[in-house]
């Protein structure tokens, strides 16, 4: 975890140190510069064509990996409004999943979110919404594409103190659903991940300069499942971190901070360590873009011997502009998923699952909302306790996005 601290702690003094003497911008708002207007609201369509192209291991087998033609696309549109003086946005979207093959695979995936602000004097409450319905991975335990539904509802407000200062307060509750009928390896999905999440945040927010905001985070979450409560734990996390202007030569997100993760059955042991959350990213000279990423927290697994895990997930992706439409691109990740087992277990070590992506691509941009691109990535897995996770395999696919500003 040492390593990782420090070279999150690195970034972020980098990070800080060239936001600092880089010229003032300001965020544009996204109500003025949407693309369309109809009436009172202002919207941005978005339609992208992903994952055109074949893919070696469709169901990421150890022995007689499958192969198939795939594709994935869909709209997103995105909308703005002002009614009464109030903010109100919303982002909804849709993504059809294309297998010429495996026909079972097929879905149609839905993704919306809502927001509404109510601008005062100092205080600014709010209010978010969430709803996602898909049939995808979920994160890089389960291999399987299982059908999934995740709704939520925010509360909040922000308070500013003064021109610098603020103060977010919110609460968060959200539900995680598999359908009833959705296995891997074997294991209902429903019956060891389905549950209840209530999280209360209090956010302090100090802007060092016009392009850097220290901003801490403190919360405390509250886990309960609907049918197997060995996993139902108490939190606490504190994460300090910098919020960096998207439109600044340093853009992105940069936290570290600790979380105090408590199960409440004494058959699982605790977790008190370091978490981390980085995507971070850097142009150099104008031509070459650095993306860093970084994710360090605790993750639910549908094992039943083992019901967490510790993700370290890093990577990092190298952009290089060749001339003002031609782009290559290069990227490499990593990730090991480091699990907890139960007191009583008997199993020796919990053992550890590694993954590995190497890949890269080209690029051509037709102005600044239209990207076509091939990309080809080769990935591996390497469990140490079960053979069926091991495999590899390659995807190569193009893509084509519009209406998504490059």
């Amino acid at each position: 975890m040492k390593p990782v601290l420090f070279r999150a702690l690195a970034l972020a003094c980098a990070c800080l140190g060239a936001g600092v003497s880089a010229s003032a911008q300001e965020v544009e708002d996204p109500f003025e510069t949407a693309r369309f207007r109809l009436g009172p609201v202002r919207f941005t369509p978005i339609f992208e064509i992903t994952s055109v192209g074949h893919d070696s291991n469709v169901f990421n087998e150890s022995e007689d990996p499958k192969s198939d033609t795939t594709a994935a696309f869909g709209p997103t549109v995105q909308l703005w409004m002002r009614p009464a003086g109030t903010r109100l946005s919303a982002k909804l979207g849709g993504q059809y999943l294309y297998f010429r093959e495996f026909a079972n695979q097929r879905a149609w995936n839905m993704r919306n979110e809502l927001r509404w602000e109510i601008p005062l004097a100092r205080v600014t409450p709010f209010v978010e919404g969430n709803f996602i319905d898909s049939q995808e991975r979920q994160g890089y335990e389960i291999d399987a594409r299982a059908r999934r539904r995740d709704d939520g509802f925010t509360l909040g407000t922000a308070l500013r103190i003064s021109g610098k200062t603020s103060f977010v307060v919110s609460h968060r509750r959200s539900n995680v659903e598999y359908d009833e009928e959705e296995t891997f390896l074997g294991q209902p999905l429903g019956e060891a991940l389905n549950r209840r999440e209530d999280l209360t945040r209090v956010q302090f927010r100090y802007a060092l300069t016009p392009l850097t905001t220290l901003v801490v985070d403190t919360d405390v979450a509250r886990d309960r499942f609907d049918l197997n409560d060995i996993r139902d734990a108490d939190s606490v996390r504190v994460v300090p971190g910098f919020e960096f202007n998207p439109l600044a030569l340093i853009s992105g997100r940069v936290f570290v901070g600790f979380r105090q993760f408590d199960p409440l059955s004494s058959d699982l042991p605790d977790y008190r360590g370091i978490v981390a959350s980085v995507d971070a990213s850097y142009v150099l000279l104008g031509a070459t873009r650095f993306q860093f990423k970084v994710n360090r927290d605790v993750v639910y697994s549908y094992e039943a011997l083992r019901p967490y895990y510790a993700l370290l997930d890093t990577g990092v992706t190298v952009t290089q502009r060749v001339t003002h439409a031609w782009e290559v691109v290069g990227r490499a990740s990593r990730q090991t998923l480091a699990y907890r087992h139960l007191q009583t277990s008997t199993a020796g070590d919990p053992g550890s699952d590694r993954g590995h992506t190497l890949g890269g691509g080209i690029g051509y941009r037709i102005g600044e909302t239209l990207r076509l691109g091939v990309d080809a990535n080769h990935y591996t897995r390497r469990s140490e306790f079960d053979s069926l996770r091991n495999y590899d395999g390659v995807r190569v696919f193009g893509s084509i996005s519009y209406g998504i500003r490059q």
